[in-house]
């Protein structure tokens, strides 16, 4: 549960919170001299206690005279009484007028509706404005704060506080809990417990404990108010028991408050999907439409800010009675809440996420210095199971919107486009040690075995990923050739999710060197691991596969989907792919797959030069599919991909088959 966040009490001095007085006071005047009367006629009272109610209704009271306060001084009480509501406002009429038991005295009735920030419902109750005959004959209002809200004395006020709903969960593959509320220890200066210290000095002292910008942290202590508690951030459970605990009781006006946030398993448990959740700011709130008050807590990036408002439910609101307190603050009178209206928790999300892989990859990836990625899609359901991306990545999202040449994984395209010439897995192709294309010599790796050499069948070429026999299919196919047989594959072809995604870019035409580079996913052709992770997941299920996120009936993503490929992949052209992927597995670069159970695995790898350095830096890519499970294993900085992405693909796909054989 949440801890609400009560309103603050602005001072008197605050000025009027609706119209200005001079809109007031002209409004008033115009009334009084379209009837030719004054506000204390002699009928009854019911005029007078009809200017008090619109003035009430104005928020402005000072130019009214009362009995026995003048108009400033029962403005003062008036702003005093509700300054705590924020910006709601009243609606006030006078229901009726009856005499008060007592010669010479009235009582009027008055109807208040108050339209509170954040409740669909009004807060409606009466209140009495005792009127009393001058010696003029005229009724005169006598102001007391019991008017605005019965039973209030002079000193009391009223507050409307938000009380925050509990956020919705979300949810992962088999309806397990991803982010749910987990106990939080808010760290910060309390600068009432400064006792004389210097409060930027305090605030160093802590920001050197905990790791963050001392300058920055230091300033907001410095001009926060002398009774304010400025926090430094929000720590996990594990997170505030390895701080220094010496030194954090040595810090001045240390103060510790425990509390509760939606927060995913461990910090940085696939952000990239489901974002997180923080204060609104002013501009939230601003745009929110209502929706949002100061303090409401509202999604930041992925699910918790596509599904922000299904999410969050609806706050409560709650009206009460204050005191002036001891410090300076106010507290809550005796009794119970004036008003009340319940928070309705938020409904939870569920997404195809699976919580063990996720922490697998995660693991797999902690040692890696260099943006890095693993990224998991199941053929047979287009499920993403997995987007995880290393620590080298920096928060980026790697996984999801990472723009890189695909290397020689690109093979895989570039086949699809040889069998749509007519050639098949056994089609004899040359493998020469090198060749010229558009002028640029292409070599093949220095590892590369010269037994597939010469005349070799294309299933070996992709197995051994030899270079020459791509490039040499650079007259054969053209560019608008080798987009179309990426676009069968998914590469460029957008589908519906609930976060940004890149899902690879290939040139419809390009120049003779870029075309001669493309064959081997050099050149301007872009991938990202999600992109790759589906072609995998394509070859496998033998059609194009639509990568899904939310698995909540009735949920999706408003954009709609790009249209579909325009020659799609045939269930035969998919055989004779996966025929070849077979091969890189039995007897080409991924071996190490062999280990797997059932020995089934399909894949290729891939290493893509980039850079200006001599011998230049690579990216390694490594993609396969094992049991209803298509991966990519991406490392931005990486040697080939048998050597880098090898051992992450095999240690994986092991886990997950054995996960499988648990559950």
């Amino acid at each position: 549960m949440q801890t609400p966040r009560p309103a603050p009490l602005p001072p008197a001095s605050r000025p009027p919170h609706r119209w200005p007085r001079t809109a007031v006071s002209a409004a008033l005047s115009a009334g009084l001299l379209a009837t030719g009367c004054s506000v204390l006629a002699p009928d009854g009272g019911r005029e007078a206690a009809e200017q008090v109610a619109a003035a009430l209704s104005a928020g402005s009271v000072a130019e009214l005279s009362f009995g026995d306060v003048d108009g400033a001084s029962a403005q003062e009480q008036y702003e005093q009484v509700v300054a705590g509501l924020g910006e709601a406002a009243p609606a006030v009429e006078v229901s009726g007028v009856e005499d008060a038991g007592a010669e010479g005295r009235r009582e009027a009735t008055l109807s208040w509706s108050w339209d509170l920030p954040g409740a669909e419902q009004d807060w409606v109750y009466d209140s009495v404005l005792p009127l009393v005959r001058a010696g003029s004959g005229d009724w005169v209002p006598e102001w007391s704060p019991a008017v605005v809200r019965p039973g209030l004395e002079e000193g009391e006020a009223l507050r409307a506080r938000t009380v925050a709903a509990d956020r919705g969960d979300i949810l992962g593959a088999d309806g397990e809990t991803l982010v749910t509320e987990r106990p939080i220890r808010r760290v910060g200066i309390d600068r009432s417990r400064l006792g004389g210290a210097d409060p930027g000095e305090a605030a160093r002292r802590l920001a050197a404990v905990v790791d963050i910008d001392a300058d920055a942290y230091a300033e907001a202590v410095e001009q926060a108010g002398p009774e304010a508690f400025v926090e430094a951030l929000p720590l996990r459970e594990e997170a505030f028991r390895a701080l220094d605990a010496q030194r954090m009781e040595a810090v001045p006006g240390l103060l510790v408050v425990e509390d509760e946030m939606p927060l995913p398993p461990s910090r940085g448990f696939a952000a990239d999907l489901l974002g997180g959740v923080g204060e609104a700011t002013a501009e939230d709130v601003a745009d929110s439409g209502g929706e949002l008050a100061a303090g409401s807590a509202t999604g930041r990036g992925g699910v918790q800010e596509r599904f922000d408002e299904r999410l969050r439910g609806t706050p409560g609101v709650v009206v009460e009675e204050v005191v002036a307190g001891d410090d300076d603050g106010v507290r809550p009178a005796a009794g119970e809440p004036l008003f009340e209206v319940p928070a309705q928790a938020g409904e939870p999300v569920a997404v195809t996420l699976d919580r063990g892989l996720q922490a697998t990859a995660e693991e797999l990836l902690a040692g890696i210095e260099s943006p890095s990625a693993v990224v998991a899609v199941r053929p047979s359901t287009g499920e993403l199971v997995v987007s995880a991306n290393g620590p080298g990545s920096e928060g980026y999202s790697t996984a999801l919107l990472g723009q890189y040449a695909p290397g020689s994984t690109f093979k895989v395209v570039t086949a699809l486009g040889m069998l749509r010439k007519g050639d098949t897995p056994g089609t004899v192709v040359q493998c020469p040690p090198s060749t010229t294309a558009a002028g640029v010599r292409i070599d093949n790796v220095e590892s590369y075995p010269a037994e597939f050499t010469g005349s070799i069948t294309l299933t070996e070429a992709l197995a051994h990923s030899c270079n020459t026999s791509f490039v040499d299919q650079h007259d054969r196919i053209g560019q608008a050739e080798l987009a179309r047989p990426a676009a069968a594959l998914g590469i460029g072809v957008p589908a519906e999710l609930p976060v940004p995604a890149f899902w690879g870019e290939i040139p419809q035409e390009e120049p003779p060197p870029q075309h001669a580079a493309a064959m081997f996913g050099q050149g301007r052709t872009l991938v990202s691991p999600l992109s790759m992770a589906n072609l995998a997941a394509s070859v496998a299920a033998g059609e194009l596969v639509t990568p899904r996120l939310v698995s909540t009936e009735g949920l999706h993503d408003d954009a709609a989907a790009a249209p579909g490929p325009e020659e799609p992949l045939t269930a035969e052209e998919a055989e004779q792919l996966r025929t070849m992927m077979r091969a890189v597995v039995s007897s080409g670069h991924l071996g190490v797959l062999q280990e797997l159970e059932p020995d089934t695995a399909i894949g290729k790898t891939g290493t893509a030069e980039f850079g200006d350095e001599d011998p230049p830096r690579t990216h390694s890519w490594v993609i396969a599919e094992h049991e209803d499970l298509a991966v990519a294993v991406f490392v931005e900085d990486g040697d080939l991909g048998s050597v880098t992405g090898g051992p992450i693909m095999r240690d994986f796909l092991a886990a997950a088959a054995s996960a499988s054989r648990a559950g």
